[in-house]
């Protein structure tokens, strides 16, 4: 039989369990986020008054400065400008990811169909109008090559190669909280040796020693909490979150060579619903893993 598309029907893509996938709206790993990091200081707090010690004991103003601003120094030191500054924009991605994990996926592959069918019926010279209101550069340059009649691989390499730069530079900027996490346990020694050269200058009051040596390791704390709850976790969500990005990216370029290519719009939607299917349990084991 034929299709609407002008040739024969392929057959419709498999339905997918929408509950294994996992739909979670953008949201909700800045909850999952604020969770593990509420759950941990919890578990540390609640630790420390189990001992009998008192909370105030974590509390030193002075410890978490010489921390965090040392860390901080170390960190914009190793950088050049451009990299620290990116760094910085990629923290709004905990609130505000730029994907969200399928439902971003799904919705890729649905306008990408839709351009098939027009290429498909109507000629690629029809995306002209289409590609004045893309906003994202990638399928914007993607659609204006199909336009112009490039040839297909070279339009795939094209925007791989688009692909990996981007990549490289986002995954740069996110190593920059790794490094931050391998400076701050460091760092924090550095503020209980300081600590403690003041505790033994005034060793002539014995009675006062044992508060102030308790004091000074604070900063050891200070250092392995912020390397280990903060910086370290948000570096690797960093990761995970790029790593979606670009399977997004690649269902995109694939669909868009397939339109160049003047693939069927029925195959189009298949490849690239059994690629999405994919890319999620790739993503799902990467997370387990």
């Amino acid at each position: 039989p034929m299709g609407e598309d002008g040739g024969a029907d392929a057959p419709r893509p498999p339905e997918r369990d929408t509950i294994s996938t996992g739909r979670f709206g953008r949201g909700f790993m800045f909850y999952m986020t604020a969770l593990g990091l509420g759950v941990a200081l919890i578990a540390i707090f609640s630790g420390q008054v189990l001992e009998g010690a008192a909370l105030g004991a974590l509390i030193q103003p002075g410890a978490f400065l010489i921390v965090f601003g040392g860390t901080l120094g170390a960190v914009i030191a190793q950088s050049s400008p451009k990299d620290f500054l990116l760094s910085l924009r990629l923290l709004r991605w905990i609130s505000h990811p730029p994907i969200s994990d399928v439902a971003d996926r799904e919705e890729a592959i649905k306008e990408i169909v839709g351009w098939s069918r027009i290429a498909y019926r109507d000629g690629a010279l029809m995306l002209d109008g289409l590609s004045e209101a893309i906003e994202d550069p990638l399928l914007k340059n993607g659609v204006e090559m199909i336009v112009d009649n490039y040839d297909p691989e070279y339009i795939r390499d094209t925007l791989v190669t688009e692909v990996k730069i981007r990549d490289a530079r986002l995954r740069h900027a996110a190593r920059m909280w790794e490094s931050a996490g391998a400076y701050a346990p460091t760092v924090g020694i550095l503020g209980s040796v300081v600590g403690l050269l003041q505790v033994m200058s005034g060793l002539g009051d014995v009675s006062h020693l044992g508060a102030g040596i308790a004091a000074a390791f604070v900063a050891t704390v200070y250092g392995l909490v912020l390397a280990n709850l903060v910086f370290l976790p948000l570096a690797a969500k960093l990761r995970a979150i790029i790593f979606e990005l670009t399977l997004r990216d690649e269902l995109r370029i694939e669909g868009l060579t397939m339109i160049a290519q003047n693939k069927q719009p029925r195959l189009v939607e298949r490849t690239l619903v059994a690629a999405g299917d994919r890319a999620a349990n790739v993503v799902d084991i990467r997370r387990a893993a």
